[in-house]
């Protein structure tokens, strides 16, 4: 068995169908749920990227598509496994962007692991209510994260090379699932599954942006290479480089990198602008408000499913470096974005 296929045999569609499965199945546990808090507190889960030190604080792990003046845009990318060999983690993400006076919040949620979040349960309470409108102010919505190779960058050269934490709509994720296993008529017709994450022999993901006819930005005409290559000289370089300057995943699933509920409902508070008022000059112990219900819920575990495991394998002999004509045909490729 040659390299190239020792590592296609580690990066098949089998662990994103894995995957896939088991996102389907958390989905389905979901909708079977009503919509009471004890279920929701116990069964929804949220997110864990951002120090919540300021509230419109940027991560610079993670990688932006530049888009310019006509709200265009385009870069070449390759997924790749993380230091640990996760490829992915499902994230829940508050998604609030209806507060007062415009107010908006974007954290990541602590119910990714099981914990309760001051969003959800206003969001509960209203739905429960029956105010779906009003529900929809403290939404949330499912997001996926990779670590991503910047392989061309027009806009930002300055990016090339280095890896980025990708953050997916449910849009992209469905691109990658889909190219790691075309469906049955696909495959009819000739489709095979695309090598995502090999980093020696592998297809690299173009990602386009645009404005779409409905005023929002859409990623809908992004697509994987119909061509394989490869973006390192070796193995040896390639783990060398996602040791050093990958992103391990599986740290957003840690209680430590999500805001505590108190700094959550502060944040709630702010957006509803139902900051609380301000207390008496002779406080009276009798009158100590008791701690929320939800405060007193068991945690529940981050599922060990939500990270997906790439196989480790021997490491093969080494191969040569990229020709320069597959540098001409990236650039080729680039020529698509029209920018």
């Amino acid at each position: 068995m040659t390299k190239a296929q020792d590592i296609n045999k580690i990066y098949t569609s089998t662990n994103l169908q894995n995957f896939k499965n088991i996102t389907k199945a958390q989905d389905a546990q979901r909708n079977k749920m009503n919509f009471d808090w004890n279920n929701l507190a116990k069964n929804l889960q949220e997110d864990a990227l951002s120090d919540g030190k300021k509230k419109y604080a940027v991560d610079e792990r993670f990688y932006k598509l530049a888009r310019n003046d006509a709200d265009q845009g385009g870069a070449l990318l390759r997924f790749m496994p993380d230091p640990e060999g996760v490829m992915f983690v499902k994230l829940t993400k508050i998604s609030a962007n209806k507060g007062y006076q415009k107010r908006f919040c974007t954290e990541w949620s602590p119910q990714t692991i099981g914990l309760p979040d001051p969003f959800n349960e206003r969001w509960a309470e209203e739905w429960n209510k029956g105010n779906k409108e009003e529900s929809k102010r403290f939404g949330r919505s499912i997001r996926y994260v990779s670590n991503v190779k910047v392989v061309k960058d027009p806009a930002n050269p300055e990016n090339e090379g280095k890896i980025f934490l990708l953050d997916m709509s449910q849009t992209i994720f469905e691109k990658v699932t889909n190219a790691a296993q075309p469906s049955p008529d696909e495959v009819a017709l000739g489709a095979e599954p695309k090598q995502i994450f090999n980093p020696l022999d592998g297809n690299s993901f173009l990602m386009k942006v645009k404005r779409a006819s409905n005023g929002f930005i859409s990623y809908e005409d992004s697509k994987f290479d119909e061509k394989t290559s490869g973006i390192y000289a070796s193995e040896a370089e390639y783990n060398k480089d996602i040791k050093e300057n990958g992103h391990k995943l599986n740290d957003f699933l840690k209680p430590e990198f999500f805001l505590s509920y108190d700094e959550l409902k502060q944040k709630l508070a702010w957006y509803t602008n139902e900051e609380a008022p301000t207390a008496p000059v002779a406080p009276v112990v009798e009158a100590s408000p008791a701690a929320p219900v939800v405060e007193a819920a068991a945690p529940v575990a981050a599922p060990v499913v939500e990270a997906v495991v790439a196989p480790v394998v021997e490491t093969p002999a080494p191969t040569a470096a990229p020709a320069t004509s597959e540098v001409d045909e990236l650039d080729d490729l680039l020529d698509e974005f029209d920018l």
